[in-house]
Parts: structure tokens; C-alpha cells; sequence
């Protein structure tokens, strides 16, 4: 087993703490953390988990959830650095753990849509330090939504020339994580429910769809895992979305986009004979 005894488990759902000790129970399955903490509204926990410290949290909203990212995670964090997981972002291989990940204040995916030397930056599966928390307390910085651009786009400069704040290189986060980016290797993690079918086996991307809650079913990321499962010819995985999203009162363009597209998938389906891939995602 791995141990990250300078490494502090986070995560931070007010909304779905259920899924939220999911992905955590999966970082952990690997990996011994110095300390393990959720975030939640401990009365919506179906118990209390004997692995896990359990801060109470009242975040309400996506722009209170940064303000806590930025301003409420140092005083509850003792060791030198902390992982940041989601519902949607955790570790899959822990075998590719590399000891030069410590070395930077800010670690996690690159975006698609920046340029390259400034492309780290995505919250969602991140590696912070502790000296990166301190610094957001400066009260010249600027805190602003979400979190994640806060820190590595509009506070970037401050935190590079006050603090020393080292956001990590690209090629050092090409081996941490991706989103939105193809993986060009195996990483230690990833960000991003449409990543689900690179990450899980069959049986647990099925199992994750039928337990998916229904906020989660609404949006752009469940929409585009959708498209790229009948993309790949699971259509009965890609069903359980569309019905997820009808029953949810769903008609908006892309909805109905998603279900033309399967109705002309099933039809090739039923012309070739094809059927998709019988084995496990790896």
C-alpha cells in the first residue's frame, strides 16, 4: 500500500456526500493518507464512518463552495499537503504516485482551453500544499468563482512573485490527472464524470449510472458521457441517461439530440449486427 503520511484526504459535498465517501473509499483503497476529512452536513450521512473525520459544513451554493476551497481549508488541515477529491475525481492507479508531485503548491489537470504553459489549473483532482493555503489569506488577493481560476488564472502572478507558490508544469500534471484532455499515459487520477468509461470496469460504470442523482443527471458532463457512450456502442448504459434525463422533464435540444442519435444507433445496430464490446474497461 501507498502511504502518503504527509498527505491529507479532502473532500468538500454538501450535496451528495453519499457518492462524495464513494470516490473517497476508492482513493483510499490504495493508499494510507495522514488524515482523511469529508466536508458535509453530517446529518445527511446515513452514519457515521469510523475511516473518515467528518467536519460539519454549510455550503449552499457553487460560489460558497470556492469561498470555502479558498479561505476555509487551512485551519483543518495539518499536513504538508492535501488532495482534493470529488464525487467525479479520484485516484485509479496509486501505482503512479511519483514522490516529485510534493515538490509543487498546486498540482491538477490541464484545461483544454488555455495555452499550454498556462494550461494547470483544474480544482476538481488537485494536490494543494499548505503554503498555498496560507497565501490565499493574503488580503491582496482577489477571491473570486470558481475557485480553481481564482487561483491559477486571476491570482496567479501574486501567488508566483509574493508567496513562491510553484504550480506545477505541464508535463508533471499530464502524469497527475486529466479532464477534458485526452491522457497521453497512464495518470495517478482524473476529473470528470465523462471519464467514467476510461476509468471504471462495465460493472461499475453501470452500477454508478443507476445510483447517478439525478443533479448530476441534468448536466453538460452527463450529457457528453452519454454522447460518447453510444459514440463506443454501449447503448443500453447510454439509455440509462436518456431516461434518467426524460424522466427529470428533459426536452431541451441537446436531450433530444442525445435520443435521435440513439434511435439512428440502434437502427445501424440492427443493419450490421454490431453490438459493442462484451469486456471490461480496464
Amino acid at each position: 500500500m501507498l502511504e502518503l503520511l504527509d498527505v491529507t484526504l479532502v473532500c468538500v459535498d454538501t450535496r451528495e456526500p453519499a457518492f462524495a465517501l464513494w470516490a473517497m473509499r476508492r482513493t483510499m483503497a490504495g493508499i494510507r493518507f495522514g488524515d482523511v476529512v469529508l466536508f458535509t452536513e453530517s446529518a445527511r450521512l446515513a452514519g457515521q464512518p469510523m475511516d473518515i473525520r467528518v467536519v460539519d459544513a454549510r455550503i449552499d451554493t457553487i460560489e460558497a463552495y470556492s469561498q470555502f476551497m479558498l479561505r476555509g481549508l487551512a485551519q483543518h488541515v495539518r499536513t504538508s499537503h492535501l488532495l482534493v477529491v470529488q464525487w467525479d475525481g479520484f485516484v485509479t492507479r496509486p501505482q503512479q504516485w511519483r514522490p516529485e508531485f510534493l515538490e509543487w503548491d498546486y498540482v491538477g489537470a490541464r484545461w483544454h482551453d488555455k495555452p499550454r504553459e498556462a494550461s494547470v489549473g483544474n480544482g476538481g483532482f488537485s494536490l494543494r500544499s499548505r503554503r498555498l493555503l496560507a497565501a490565499l489569506h493574503d488580503p491582496h488577493i482577489r477571491i473570486t468563482h470558481p475557485e480553481d481560476i481564482c487561483i491559477c488564472v486571476h491570482n496567479r502572478e501574486r501567488l508566483l512573485q509574493h508567496h513562491g507558490i510553484r504550480i506545477a508544469s505541464p508535463d508533471v500534471s499530464e502524469r497527475f490527472s486529466y479532464e477534458r484532455l485526452a491522457p497521453t499515459g497512464l495518470t495517478f487520477g482524473f476529473h470528470g464524470l465523462f471519464n467514467f468509461p476510461r476509468e471504471l470496469t462495465r460493472e461499475e460504470l453501470r452500477d454508478a449510472l443507476v445510483k447517478l442523482p439525478d443533479s448530476q443527471s441534468r448536466g453538460l458532463d452527463a450529457h457528453d458521457l452519454c454522447a460518447s457512450l453510444i459514440a463506443a456502442h454501449d447503448l443500453d448504459d447510454a439509455q440509462l441517461l436518456i431516461d434518467k434525463r426524460r424522466r427529470l422533464g428533459m426536452r431541451d435540444r441537446r436531450t433530444l439530440r442525445l435520443a435521435w442519435r440513439m434511435r439512428v444507433a440502434r437502427w445501424r445496430r440492427r443493419l450490421t449486427g454490431h453490438h459493442g464490446e462484451d469486456a471490461p474497461r480496464s
